[in-house]
């Protein structure tokens, strides 16, 4: 009896403790995955409220966190429940990071993996994007509609279906996005993607000038469960569509109603720039100035006060004429928000500004150097210049002044520095047409040019500049008169030739390369790799061109801020650096560069080690209330 006792006393502890390693080691697994899913989770919210869904540092190491831990999941415990969750992590944190090539992969592995996977269907609509950002959009698209025949499920296939009007709206094809968003309302029902669709519907409506449908579609989003965050931006958005249809009345009373309601104090800074974007199309460019000036200070280091530092920018530049005031409002645009979608343009109009600058300074100096010669060669002499004598005769006089003349003609390059001094009054009347909108302003700057009579080599092109403008203005009359003007004065000019299109002749790289940069500014909006095509193309054929230093820094922003494609956005950021390092813009590029930098070191650092002992996630802390439960986890997962 005693022996069976003691026997089954054995028996007793030997279970006990193989239950507690049994419960140890599913613990430490669980823990692990647990710690890979929080970090992925937080992560995710972190870059959900960056502005622009910028990655940072900070948020690039969470993932990198997740990854590791979820890592540790399928190599320590390949058999547990959890490995495909752990897969699916890795291949999200990398599509987060935008680590494109590297997600591609991963979901490529998960899928031969767990073929079964509860999370295939959300995987596969990743996946599509991730061949999107690959630039494999043909490819993306069969994924996504090869994944919407085969689900079953209304939201799984609104979500889909909503992916695939994304990748269209993000390449500018607007019918079809339209009608992948009109699917995602049908599939959707009452869930919150429907209701985003319907408003991304109103979106590209206005976007076409199709005001009373935008209006309809936007009142329809109601019909749907929006979230409050969406509830929001209709208001914005409603008051938006007023406005660029005229309504103004209807706009401002939208305006005014929001503003006195303390339940919209979420959005009064929105609405509060909508009324100055709203007094700018009355005209009314004093009070759009006051109203945006005071949006600076009551919304200070918010997105919405970088955008009112660029519309005070604008009007400063463009109506006001303050160009000092300008720059300064444009270079605070980066500070109050870096991932402003006016960051860009503002560095480039801050530059601009400055360039302007640093031209009236060169025409200044041209100016004294050429204006004594001028007044010489116009029989105007300035005599205190010449020692005479108090009592010389008139011939005396007269033959001083005569040595005086061919010394100085003897000490100067005279076609040297009137080519500096007209070149100078060339770039500011540009500056003035073509960046500060100031069209007198040009014509009075060309005709300087146009009217001098002494040593002009820029004559012609000033005919062709002038002729240009008023073409672009509608104005055929004053064209055609300067059109006339140059075939009579030069009938062989480049200029002329380039006009009338006959044998290719270059007039001139500065004004080849500021033609194809406005063509290329224009694609923008419409087809960006098209766009990026004509940048390049300045660069290649015009490399020493102002224009072409522009090219190369909107090719690398676009890179960057568009396409998220690290590694050209790299190339052309170094590119711009060490072809142009005396730049206004060295500056704006070189701290781009310098955060690419970091986030491909991080990128190519070596893989988390994933050998670690059991007993380091065991004392990993786990609340026991937060732990989720396979048949629990949220739809993102």
């Amino acid at each position: 009896m005693k022996i069976l006792l003691k026997t089954l006393q054995n028996i007793s502890i030997t279970l006990i403790i193989g239950f507690f390693i049994l419960f140890s080691h599913r613990c430490a697994y669980f823990n692990t995955f647990y710690n890979a899913e929080q970090y992925f989770k937080e992560g995710k919210k972190e870059l959900e409220s960056a502005e622009d869904g910028k990655i940072s540092i900070g948020i690039r190491k969470k993932f990198n966190s997740a990854i590791e831990k979820a890592n540790k999941v399928i190599a320590n415990y390949p058999d547990s429940r959890w490995t495909d969750d752990a897969s699916y992590i890795i291949a999200m944190s990398n599509y987060y990071k935008m680590d494109f090539s590297a997600a591609k992969r991963n979901f490529e592995e998960y899928f031969a993996n767990y073929p079964a996977s509860e999370l295939r269907p959300q995987a596969e609509i990743w996946y599509g994007r991730c061949l999107w950002k690959l630039g494999e959009k043909e490819l993306a698209l069969h994924q996504l509609n090869r994944s919407v025949r085969r689900v079953k499920n209304p939201e799984m296939k609104a979500e889909i279906f909503f992916a695939i009007a994304e990748l269209y709206q993000s390449s500018n094809t607007l019918d079809s996005a339209l009608q992948y968003y009109g699917k995602t309302t049908k599939t959707g029902r009452d869930l919150p993607i429907a209701a985003q669709a319907q408003f991304n519907i109103a979106e590209i409506n206005l976007l076409r000038n199709q005001i009373d449908l935008a209006i309809d579609n936007l009142k329809n989003v109601s019909k749907y469960s929006p979230t409050n965050e969406l509830k929001d931006r209709m208001q914005i958005l409603l008051a938006r569509i007023y406005r660029e249809s005229g309504k103004f009345d209807e706009a401002r009373e939208l305006i005014n109603t929001k503003l006195n309601n303390i339940s919209n104090e979420n959005i009064w800074g929105d609405l509060e720039y909508q009324l100055g974007l709203l007094y700018i199309a009355e005209d009314d460019f004093e009070a759009a100035s006051l109203r945006f000036s005071q949006i600076t200070e009551k919304y200070s280091g918010k997105p919405v006060s970088a955008e009112a530092y660029y519309q005070v920018g604008i009007l400063n530049m463009v109506h006001f004429h303050d160009y000092d005031k300008a720059q300064k409002q444009f270079s605070q645009v980066k500070r109050e928000d870096k991932n402003s979608r006016y960051a860009f343009d503002a560095q480039n109009k801050a530059s601009e500004i400055k360039r302007f600058f640093n031209i009236q300074k060169q025409l200044k100096k041209a100016w004294e150097i050429v204006e004594p010669f001028d007044r010489s060669l116009r029989g105007i002499v300035d005599s205190t210049q010449i020692t005479i004598e108090d009592d010389a005769r008139p011939e005396d006089l007269k033959k001083a002044i005569e040595l005086h003349e061919e010394e100085r003609r003897k000490n100067i390059d005279t076609s040297a520095v009137y080519n500096d001094y007209y070149k100078s009054l060339y770039e500011i009347a540009e500056l003035y047409y073509f960046n500060f909108e100031q069209v007198d302003s040009a014509v009075t700057y060309f005709h300087k040019i146009n009217r001098s009579k002494y040593f002009n080599m820029f004559r012609d092109k000033t005919l062709y500049a002038l002729y240009y403008m008023f073409d672009d203005e509608g104005d055929s009359i004053k064209s055609g008169a300067y059109l006339d003007t140059l075939r009579l004065l030069y009938p062989d000019s480049p200029y002329l030739a380039f006009i009338e299109k006959r044998e290719t002749v270059i007039p001139s790289e500065e004004i080849m390369a500021r033609q194809l940069f406005w063509d290329g500014e224009k694609l923008f909006e419409v087809n960006v790799d098209s766009s990026i095509a004509v940048f390049n193309s300045i660069y290649t054929q015009y490399p020493t061109t102002y224009y072409a230093e522009k090219s190369v820094l909107s090719i690398a922003w676009i890179y960057h801020h568009k396409y998220y494609d690290l590694d050209n956005a790299m190339k052309w950021y170094d590119t711009f650096i060490n072809q142009y390092p005396e730049s206004e813009n060295i500056n704006f590029a070189k701290p781009e560069y310098n955060t690419l930098n970091d986030i491909l070191l991080s990128l190519n650092a070596p893989p988390p080690d994933t050998t670690s002992l059991e007993q380091e996630d065991l004392e990993e802390e786990t609340p026991e209330e937060d732990v989720p439960i396979k048949e629990e986890q949220s739809e993102e997962q």
